[in-house]
């Protein structure tokens, strides 16, 4: 019997830290920070990053070893694999 993989890396403090920053630049898996990039968020992330992590979550992952329905996390990382956050950022077309 396998055992599940586990996970390589903590949680991070807020789950919005698994997509990089819009607004800040900040990479991921690092605090948002202000302006000019010198002192750091320890409350909350900025809004832009809140907004960009609810579309990813709401995306389902199309990696093929991963397949995370949406509203769930990525397995084998705390990461969202790149390939979920390029989902959740190509626009759809709909025909009337």
């Amino acid at each position: 019997m396998t055992q599940p993989i586990p996970r390589q890396h903590r949680p991070y403090r807020f789950a919005a830290m698994a997509v990089q920053c819009t607004w800040c630049r900040a990479r991921v898996g690092e605090l948002c920070t202000n302006q000019r990039g010198t002192q750091d968020r320890r409350r909350d992330v900025h809004a832009a990053r809140q907004i960009d992590w609810v579309r990813v979550m709401s995306t389902q992952c199309p990696e093929r070893i991963c397949q995370a329905p949406a509203g769930k996390p990525c397995t084998l990382t705390p990461n969202a694999h790149q390939a979920r956050i390029f989902a959740a950022n190509t626009p759809t077309t709909t025909t009337p």
